[in-house]
Parts: C-alpha cells; sequence; structure tokens
C-alpha cells in the first residue's frame, strides 16, 4: 500500500511540474528540420551525431556486437583495437570505405572485422548503405587484410557526407565492442 502510495504521489508530482512548466507528456514531432519522408541526402554539420538507422529503417545502436555480452568488463579487462577504419571515398562508380585491425591496446594477431557505410540525411539520421562481409585478418592492413563495404553511386553531383564504422572482434581476447568510425565528404548520392 506504501508503494503504490508513493507511486501515485510521484505521477501526480510529475503532472504538477509537466502541467507548470507548459511541457506535455505526449511525444510530439521534431521541432525543426524535414520529416522522414522529405529527408535527402546532405551534408552534415560539423561533430553531428544523428540516429542511425539500418536499411530499412530501424534504429541501430552503435556500441558494438559484443558489448552487451561481457557486461562491462570489456573496459576493464579487455583491449581496445586501434581505429582502422578508413575514409569513405569514390571509387569508380561507388563509395567505399575498408576495415582494418589495428592491435591498439590489444596483443593477439588476428581478428574478425567488418565495417558499415552510412550516408547523412537532412533529418539527422545516418543511413546505413552497405556493409561488407565479415572477414578474418591479421593486425596491420593492406589489401588482403580488409573488410570493403561499397554501394553504386546513384549520382556524383552532390557533395554528401559519409561514415565508415567498423566492428573488430579480437580472436582470443575480449574486446571494448564500440564501433570507431571515419567520416568525410564524397561526390557520392544513393538514394
Amino acid at each position: 500500500m506504501i508503494r503504490s502510495m508513493r507511486t501515485a504521489s510521484l505521477a501526480i508530482a510529475l503532472t504538477v511540474a509537466l502541467l507548470s512548466t507548459g511541457a506535455s507528456a505526449v511525444a510530439s514531432p521534431r521541432a525543426s528540420g524535414p520529416s522522414p519522408a522529405v529527408a535527402r541526402p546532405g551534408l552534415a554539420p560539423v561533430g553531428a551525431v544523428g540516429t542511425y538507422l539500418d536499411e530499412k529503417g530501424n534504429v541501430l545502436s552503435m556500441r558494438g556486437r559484443d558489448a552487451d555480452l561481457v557486461a562491462g568488463s570489456a573496459l576493464l579487462l579487455g583491449c581496445t583495437p586501434g581505429n582502422g577504419a578508413d575514409q569513405p571515398h569514390w571509387s569508380s562508380p561507388d563509395v567505399s570505405g575498408h576495415g582494418t585491425y589495428v592491435k591498439g591496446t590489444c596483443t593477439n594477431n588476428t581478428a574478425k572485422v567488418y565495417n558499415c557505410l552510412y550516408e547523412w540525411y537532412t533529418d539527422s539520421t545516418w543511413r546505413q548503405k552497405a556493409c561488407s562481409s565479415t572477414v578474418t585478418v591479421n593486425a596491420g592492413g593492406g589489401s588482403a587484410n580488409r573488410s570493403n563495404a561499397r554501394h553504386v553511386c546513384h549520382s556524383t553531383s552532390q557533395l554528401i557526407s559519409w561514415r565508415n564504422h567498423e566492428d573488430v572482434d579480437v580472436i582470443g581476447e575480449v574486446d571494448d565492442g564500440n564501433n570507431p568510425y571515419r567520416d568525410a565528404s564524397v561526390w557520392c548520392v544513393v538514394n
């Protein structure tokens, strides 16, 4: 009974606080920016964070595939690979990006790597356009030791912001599960 009274008191206090500030508990549309239906590829503002969407429009977590498997112990016990993602670039007729294994604080020589390319849209979303397959590579990079994501450009008439995120899973070693990235503006539009 005490718990339900506390819950009721909290609900009343929250309602009073919302009403006194003019706020609403109902979700409202964004104050600025185009709706997703009219959003189009463009140049991201400096330091743009945005929301990441997969190819079906679902929101993505950029914490890494294995981040939850170790429940935070990777940050305490694991290693941190370096950023092996290169800048997205035009590679006729595609936008392309690679992922490599840079050891960072890790000691093992091999890792499973994949990378994905994201195009910036004017509704502040980074939309996934292509992902590589997962490849096992040795540390250090080179054309034989990297993943490759690419997508055909539908137009090269506009400069667009792109990001290349990579995911590295060091073999035989716990790593932090981060998804480092590099970004660049590329003359490539993918709709």
